[in-house]
């Protein structure tokens, strides 16, 4: 068989390979929503409805957290029964892993993205390598260029091998320790990451110049020689400017979550949703990078990786051992080296897969930690405690205090919820609520986490997590503040009342009378300080500034309804247990619906 004709072999193999696997994979990702069923069966799910309206019962024996009832409606009475069944009660009752909380959002090309496109670069990465040994073993070279430009290439040449050796070591680290729910992991990632990264983008950069200065450089060089700098620079810019002008640190919760769901078999592409666009970036770039590595010169990192401390400055290899056809493991060909530089890599990715849904909750912090994997027929879903390290840690912490390695980021409209309930502390004040004592139920942490505070805010949406899996995140909050004040009865609105005139006008006196003072006679913002019950420091209070109503950037309002819910219940949890936003529960209910009129059509865009 000519040796082009063997290529050619090789490669249509491997695209068939990827195409079955593929499409095996879209198969398994389509598969429709299921729940259990009355007799122990899988049936299909109903559509969920739209986003949750709070309707929050009340416990009878909780009372005695309670303020009197203020459930506004002009007849109480007339409330209807099916209106004290709260959302997430009906969720538990009959919900299934794949019926999502906005089927909209779980979009095919966020399945593709992180689902079947992660599977394609893997299948290159380790394939491409092993046809191209046997079918092109002559290609295997770096194409030394060593006797030109020596001047900055030796600077070049360490910065840039060790800075990967730093980020290699960094990111296996960070993959396994993110998992098991090490704190002491991310942040050993980040220091060597840092430095890593610093050292291969001035590597790269010192390495390219070289390449364009030097003519007899320039003249042996091929257009991979250069797509291999900019991707290495690129990839470094992106997680260097996240980590040291965004802040955004600890993602290697989410991602090593994600990585190592592929290697389960069933990937669940919905934990990458909540990941920044950076970080989607860096990424979906360094997936690409894998998968153009084996076609490259940069094969020759499975070539004496480890014999690179101890070999001689000139290491000679027979032609009888580098290209002998048959295979051997007695580290003395380059086929013996990549097997075992494969294997290596696959084993790493192996017992991060193992690692799944292992990470603990800290002990005494009230959440269950016998939470594990969900399986079902159509995968096997995170959920529980290791689902909440995977989409809420990096920001919130692994105990939950508020206090994870991205935190403090400046793009953050205010600092991460602390969820702990500690007595004494102002903990588990959630800002956002429907109760009329101000405490949050779990209609309203289900509606925070499935859609979120808004793009300028911080906290993200979670639109392609499956109910059941928000109903554990849920259960994780609620084991945090298990020992908090029950919430109170629902702040029920019932049919908002048609805008006149006479309403708008009421509500423009009412605006002016309450409201300027903090968001301006346009909206735009006033003069008044709130502040919250965070420290940025001992005795120095987190500012909060007040929505700017003008340019809609109101979070978690889509409706008047909602409008009308908090100016009834404002939004507590500000500095001295007092509220950032007051309540205006004492105006009547005509009043603030002519307030929520002028609101909407004079103030808000």
């Amino acid at each position: 068989m000519s040796p082009r004709v063997s290529e050619t072999w090789a490669v249509c193999s491997t695209l068939a390979l990827v195409s079955l696997v593929v499409w095996l994979v879209v198969r398994s990702i389509a598969g429709g929503p299921t729940t259990p069923a009355s007799d122990g069966q899988l049936s299909q799910a109903p559509p969920p409805g739209p986003p949750p309206v709070v309707q929050v019962a009340s416990d009878p024996e909780s009372e005695s957290h309670q303020a009197p009832d203020s459930v506004v409606t002009d007849d109480p009475s007339q409330v209807p029964e099916s209106q004290t069944y709260s959302v997430v009660q009906s969720l538990r009752a009959h919900s299934g892993l794949r019926s999502y909380a906005n089927p909209s959002e779980a979009t095919p090309m966020n399945n593709f993205l992180w689902g079947v496109y992660p599977y394609l670069c893997i299948l290159l990465f380790f394939l491409v390598p092993i046809a191209r040994m046997i079918f092109r073993p002559f290609s295997w070279s770096t194409r030394a260029s060593g006797l030109f430009g020596r001047r900055v290439l030796g600077a070049a040449s360490l910065l840039l091998h060790w800075g990967l050796v730093l980020l290699l070591v960094g990111h296996v680290v960070a993959l396994i320790g993110g998992l098991l729910g090490s704190g002491a992991s991310i942040a050993f990632f980040y220091w060597i990451g840092l430095l890593g990264g610093l050292m291969v983008l001035l590597g790269s950069i010192i390495a390219l110049y070289r390449r364009i200065v030097s003519p007899q450089v320039r003249a042996i060089s091929q257009s991979e020689d250069y797509i291999i700098h900019v991707i290495l620079i690129t990839l470094v810019c992106l997680a260097l400017y996240q980590v040291l002008f965004h802040r955004i640190f600890g993602v290697a919760y989410t991602a090593g979550s994600w990585a190592a769901s592929l290697w389960t078999l069933s990937p669940q592409p919905e934990l990458m949703g909540s990941a920044s666009l950076l970080t989607k970036l860096h990424v979906l770039l360094a997936l690409t990078f894998f998968a153009y590595f084996p076609f490259t010169k940069l094969v020759h990192f499975w070539t004496f990786p480890v014999n690179y401390f101890v070999r001689p400055k000139l290491s000679m290899r027979t032609v009888r051992y580098r290209f002998q056809r048959r295979w051997e493991f007695a580290l003395r060909s380059d086929k013996s080296w990549l097997v075992y530089g494969l294997g290596a890599v696959a084993g790493v990715f192996l017992i991060s897969a193992v690692s799944l849904g292992l990470a603990k909750p800290p002990e005494g912090s009230g959440v269950d930690s016998t939470t594990e994997l969900v399986k079902t027929r159509t995968g096997t879903w995170l959920t529980g405690y290791p689902l909440y390290v995977s989409q809420c840690a990096r920001c919130h912490g692994l105990s939950g205090q508020g206090d994870g390695p991205g935190a403090h980021s400046p793009t953050f409209a205010a600092l991460p919820r602390d969820f702990v309930y500690r007595g004494d502390h102002f903990g588990a004040r959630y800002h956002f609520v429907s109760t009329e004592n101000g405490i949050a139920s779990d209609d309203d942490l289900y509606r925070t986490i499935a859609e979120g505070l808004g793009d300028f805010s911080g906290m993200p949406a979670f639109p392609d997590l499956t109910n059941d899996q928000i109903l554990s995140l849920i259960d994780v909050l609620n084991g945090f503040r298990a020992d908090a004040p029950n919430p109170g009865r629902l702040i029920h609105v019932g049919t908002p009342p048609p805008s006149t005139p006479q309403s708008i006008t009421r509500g423009a006196q009412l605006y002016l009378d309450n409201c300027v003072s903090c968001h301006g006679a346009d909206g735009t913002g006033g003069t008044q300080q709130v502040f919250s019950w965070r420290e940025l420091a001992p005795e120095v209070p987190q500012e909060i500034i007040p929505a700017n109503l003008a340019l809609g950037r109101i979070k978690q309002i889509t409706t008047p309804e909602d409008i009308f819910r908090r100016i009834t219940v404002g939004i507590p949890g500000a500095y001295g247990e007092a509220n950032l936003m007051l309540k205006f529960d004492q105006l009547s209910v005509a009043d603030r619906w002519a307030l929520v009129h002028y609101v909407t059509e004079n103030i808000l865009p």
